[in-house]
This record gives C-alpha cells, structure tokens and sequence, in this order.
C-alpha cells in the first residue's frame, strides 16, 4: 500500500512500545520521528509542525498524553492526534476526545490494527476537508446565486424603466415628426428632418429590440399561432424598414420556388424574427449592397432564405453568430451600432414556432441566413 506523504511523531517512555509503533508508522507515513517524554516532544514541536502524533497518556511528571494532545492542538489545529493506553479509564477517554485526539486506542493492539488507525485519521482528515471545502463551494453558490438574482430584478427593473421611460416619449417624438415631416417644404429643412426621421426609428429598433429580446428570455413571450401567410407577412415587415434601405442605398429582392402555403405561425413574432434577419442583412452589408430573399416551399417545411453582399465573417465566428450581445467585431460594432441580440432573438423565435435557423458563408462573400418551419395548409 502506497505511503501517506506526512511527518508523523511517536511518544512514549517505553523504548520497545516507542520501537515498535516507530516501525509501523514507518510502513504508513514517510517520515517519523520519536519522542521519550512530554519535554522531548514539545522540544521537536518547536522546531517543526507533525502531521500527526502517537502518544501514549502516561509520560512523566512534565505532563500526561491527554495534556500534551491539548497543547498540539492549541499549536497546530490541523495535527492529527491518537492517543494509546495500557489502563483504559471512562475518564481518560473522554479527557483524551475532549483534548481533541482524533482516536483513542487501547494496549496491546496489533500492528495491523495500529496501522489501520493510523490511516484512518489522515483518511477522514481528508473526508472532513473535503467538506469543508463543499461548505464553502456551497457558501460562494449560494452567495453568487443571490448576486445573480438581485442582478436579474435590477436588470427586470432597468428594461422596466426602459419601456416606461423611453418607449412612450418615443412615440411621441416619432408621431410629432411625422407631422412636421408633411409641413416643411425646403430641402434643406427636409433633409435635416430625415435624418432625424431615421435616427428616431433606429432607435425604436433598437429599444424594440431589447425589450422583446428580454421577454423571450424570461418566457414571458408565447407564440399565438394562426394560419400565416409568410410572404405577405415578409413584405408588410420589409416595408417598414425602406427608411434603412435608403440610408444605406440597399436593394431587396424577392424570390419564391414551389407552391405557397400558410403555416401554422405567431405574425407578431415571427414578423420580429423576418425584421431582424432584414435589420442584419443591411448593417452587416456594404452601401449600395443588396437582400436576396427567396421562400422555398417544401413538401414539409417551408425555408426563407436571407442572403446579403457583406463581407462575411471568418470561421471562428460562426459558432457565435446567435449567442445574445454578440458581434461579428469589435470595428463592426463602431461601424453599424446595434446591441448584438437580432439574431439571438431569432433564434429563440424560431425555436418557440418548433422550426429552425442557420447560418453560412456564400462562395462570393456575404453570408446567408435560413429560417425553416413546419408546412401546414396549402392556399
């Protein structure tokens, strides 16, 4: 059996018995010394610190085992103590358990025995460790559980403030300049008018973004799903975005293979979900760039294919393209904005409407987004 890597120190004042528990230690441990009396062993104690003592309780005059258990104790909490008698006493084990000894064995006893104890001690040391160390682990758990839980309420609260704060006076902005949008007749006055027009409605995707993003996650968001009719539903949605097309000079095209069919769909969300994919195609796309979009009706699943003219990504960011708050680069995020959780959001959409979505590079550059689900009713 493999030796415990541990100094061990053997006291009696019987030179056979001190011989003899030497011997069998030196089978379990890797280093021992001795010790003939309470003053001997105080003397080693000073020079260095014992993994674990053997003691017998009747020493000398300068202390007993169970006296001396307590001292090491006091000195070195983590030095492991047995005590050894010849005349067992109801009182001498108790005194010797209340020192702090970890066991209390009874003379004679075989080498066997002894060397049982003695790998017993180290044995639940280290059991005791071990849980201690799971307390603590448990302890930090516990205490960064209540982190992240306060941190959730203050960010539930934050995306709260979000909506109260700013989606209302957003609105307000968004109404009032639509109004004066149809009064100003100047160029000069109506440019400076689109560019606040635009920089009103990026925001509203912005803020829309997040705070659908945030219901989805907390599963607040369930689909209501109706018969959809996806196509119609696509340029409805790309409509609404023509003030990005032309802030970036950015084509869309629309493309169909097979019969059309309805699917089984909320337009609500899965409009959020055609919105982003439009959104991503043109912040990640060139100026001038152009949006393929092609709906392939399959005999049971019907895919949308979002292919744009960017510049792609490279290889090690594939995996992460739907992981929330993440972009391509960081000079991406400079160049175009956004919070990094369109195609997160996607996802999650895709997958509450029991479909899919995927990404891949296009031979030529770009890349190209696919979202699938289930056919349902043919129209």
């Amino acid at each position: 059996m493999q030796k415990i890597k541990a100094c061990a120190l053997v006291i009696d004042d019987q030179e056979e018995m001190l011989s003899l528990c030497s011997r069998v230690l030196a089978e379990v441990v890797t280093e021992v010394e001795e010790a003939s009396s309470s003053t001997e062993a105080r003397a080693a104690f000073r020079k260095k610190t014992f993994d674990l003592v053997l003691t017998d309780i009747n020493l000398d005059a300068e202390g007993d085992g169970v006296m001396l258990a307590r001292e090491i104790k006091n000195i070195s909490p983590d030095t492991k103590v047995i005590i050894m008698t010849a005349d067992p006493t109801l009182e001498t084990a108790i005194g010797g358990l209340k020192s702090g000894a970890e066991d209390y064995i009874i003379k004679p006893f075989s080498t066997e025995y002894l060397a049982s104890v003695v790998r017993g001690a180290f044995d639940k040391a280290a059991l005791s460790s071990e849980l201690a160390r799971e307390k603590a682990m448990k302890r930090e758990l516990e205490d960064a559980y209540s982190q992240l839980k306060a941190s959730e309420s203050a960010k539930n609260a934050f995306l709260s403030r979000v909506n109260h704060e700013l989606r209302t006076p957003l609105a307000i902005a968004l109404t009032s300049s639509e109004l004066l949008g149809v009064q100003l007749a100047g160029e000069k006055e109506l440019e400076l008018w689109r560019r606040s027009d635009r920089a009103l409605k990026g925001l509203q995707l912005e803020i829309g973004e997040l705070l659908l993003y945030s219901g989805l996650l907390k599963g607040e968001l369930t689909p209501n799903k109706a018969e959809t009719d996806l196509r119609a539903l696509l340029e409805k949605i790309s409509g609404g975005l023509k003030f990005l097309y032309d802030e970036m000079g950015t084509k869309v095209n629309f493309s169909a293979e097979g019969e059309p069919c309805t699917v089984q769909a909320d337009p609500e969300l899965l409009g959020e979900a055609f919105k982003q994919l439009l959104v991503n195609g043109v912040r990640f796309n060139k100026k001038g760039g152009s949006i393929s979009v092609r709906a392939r009706y399959a005999e049971d699943r019907v895919v949308f294919s979002f292919s744009d003219t960017g510049s792609g990504v490279s290889d090690e960011t594939m995996p992460h393209l739907f992981d929330s708050f993440f972009q391509a680069a960081d000079y991406l995020t400079r160049e175009v904005g956004g919070l990094g959780l369109g195609l997160a959001t996607v996802k999650r959409i895709m997958e509450v409407h029991g479909g899919g979505v995927s990404a891949q590079k296009n031979p030529g550059g770009g890349m190209t987004f696919s979202v699938s689900l289930p056919r349902t009713v043919k129209v």
